[in-house]
């Protein structure tokens, strides 16, 4: 993409400048786009007084972006790219109307199963609401399906402090309309991504990258938050390894009854995790942060798709169960439950 005047600038606003939030935020801007911030107290405060910033492949990055608590400060946006952790999705959800027009595409940077799988879709289980992600349909309600944009993060990268990001591998996005509309739409978002330094392409099948990412996600993050143990020694377990394959290997049954087949092997998923050496998953992360944990995005969305289809899944169930136990016990639950 060629230097971008003033006028043609992309105004992207970031709904949740996290670690993910936050390396998109400072690499967008960095690119030339007009970047603006949603965030709260810490954060707020933060990058009012210092920037939003980066540190990345042994350089720290320090931009400037307009940032509030209150969308209605803000104009409509060409982007909004919501990359919040799923309990805080209905919140997002109540106050995003100032920041949309009718052209505005909203990107979902989230982890999990969003409430928009099955909706609109054509498929197994079409039109399902999963209640475990948007319990009283206000998200839905909220943030129009032509509108949305998923996206998978292939990234790994942590907060070392509000509005101080780190990003240690990782630099693939995969973006695609929720209701399956063609790619061409979505060109200038994707070239300002590869322009920011990400690899981005466009599909038109994002639920499968969705599921194939949750497939190797759903054993390894609450596994972590249990044991409090990075990945590589999860995986370097003989017993916890085997446990997350049968994990994986019910999700794959739930992935083939609803139409998405997985592309690897369970074992090569995994050895891709190894790779990334003694890493916090982003639930280990949040549990010693004293934040709401992601185990209804992850895990109770398999669960209850394998209700619906009769299809059990007792390891998936279990790891569950006392994952939610856990986080009940230390506040983190992410809804009443």
């Amino acid at each position: 993409m060629d230097a971008m005047t003033k006028s043609d600038r992309l105004k992207i606003c970031i709904y949740g400048a996290g670690a993910v939030g936050g390396t998109m935020g400072v690499l967008l801007a960095l690119a030339g786009a007009e970047v603006s911030v949603i965030a709260h107290d810490a954060t707020l405060a933060a990058i009012k007084h210092d920037g939003l910033q980066l540190t990345k492949d042994g350089k720290t990055h320090r931009v400037q972006v307009r940032v509030t608590a209150d969308p209605a400060e803000l104009a409509p946006q060409d982007y909004v790219i919501i990359s919040v952790k799923a309990p805080s999705l209905a919140d997002v959800a109540s106050h995003i109307a100032p920041l949309l027009s009718p052209g505005t595409g909203v990107i979902t940077a989230m982890n999990g199963v969003p409430w928009w799988f099955f909706v609109g879709g054509n498929g197994v289980l079409s039109n399902t609401r999963l209640a475990a992600v948007d319990p009283h349909g206000i998200v839905e309600k909220s943030i129009p399906l032509a509108q949305t944009v998923g996206c998978v993060v292939y990234m790994a990268c942590s907060l070392d402090a509000p509005g101080k990001v780190r990003h240690y591998s990782g630099n693939k996005l995969v973006i695609g309309y929720a209701d399956n509309k063609s790619v061409s739409g979505l060109s200038d978002i994707n070239d300002m991504f590869n322009s920011a330094g990400f690899s981005s392409r466009v599909t038109t099948t994002i639920r499968h990258d969705i599921w194939h990412k949750l497939w190797g996600n759903l054993s390894i993050n609450p596994i972590s938050m249990l044991t409090g143990e990075t990945s590589d020694i999860i995986i370097n377990d003989p017993l916890l390894y085997e446990l997350c394959l049968r994990m994986m290997r019910e999700a794959e049954v739930l992935g083939d009854a609803i139409g998405i087949p997985m592309d690897a092997s369970t074992t090569e998923v995994i050895g891709r995790a190894r790779t990334l050496g003694a890493f916090k998953t982003s639930m280990l992360q949040d549990t010693e942060a004293g934040k709401p944990v992601e185990l209804d995005a992850l895990l109770t969305v398999a669960h209850d798709i394998g209700k619906i289809l009769d299809l059990p899944t007792p390891f998936i169930d279990s790891v569950l169960g006392l994952a939610r136990l856990r986080a009940r016990k230390l506040g983190l639950l992410d809804r009443a439950a």
